[in-house]
């Protein structure tokens, strides 16, 4: 008579684990870093309204000039609309699959959805206002032109 239950439990028990690991892509997807609005970085931006966005310095100092300078280091996350998107698309996609997919997204998600770690110097000038930024790192996989930087010209030099 047990022999007959162990076949039944053996079957049963595969459907159960991939159903108990279908919430991990979801969880995941839901909670990442905010996103930071990288517009304070645009030329011109108050220093205060700068450090409201992106937090404290690693580094703050003056340059040679006497304006201060900052260095920001942080992480680059996804707007709340976009990680609720990417959380109901795991959900739907684990249940249509029976939690199949869960073996490709959650691992997916631990990988990439964590954001982009983010390193930028500000230079302010007199009047503490955003003068000049530099990109020091960007992790994201699509870098988009949005770091108060002005585009490259695509001069080249000559002779």
């Amino acid at each position: 008579m047990l022999c007959k239950y162990k076949s039944f439990i053996r079957y049963l028990s595969l459907p159960i684990i991939l159903l108990t690991l279908q919430a991990c892509s979801v969880v995941q997807a839901t909670s990442g870093p905010d996103s930071k609005d990288l517009s304070v970085l645009n030329p011109g931006t108050d220093r205060f309204r700068v450090l409201a966005e992106l937090g404290q310095p690693v580094v703050s100092e003056e340059d040679d000039s006497g304006n201060k300078v900052d260095v920001f280091s942080f992480v680059q996350g996804t707007n709340t609309a976009f990680r609720a998107g990417r959380a109901v698309g795991y959900g739907l996609l684990a249940v249509g699959t029976l939690g199949l997919s869960e073996l490709i997204t959650s691992p997916a998600e631990g990988a990439l959805g964590d954001g982009a770690e983010i390193q930028v110097k500000v230079t302010y000038d007199t009047d503490d206002a955003v003068d000049e930024v530099e990109v020091l790192r960007d992790e994201r996989w699509i870098p988009i032109q949005e770091l108060g930087t002005e585009e490259e010209s695509g001069e080249t030099e000559t002779g």
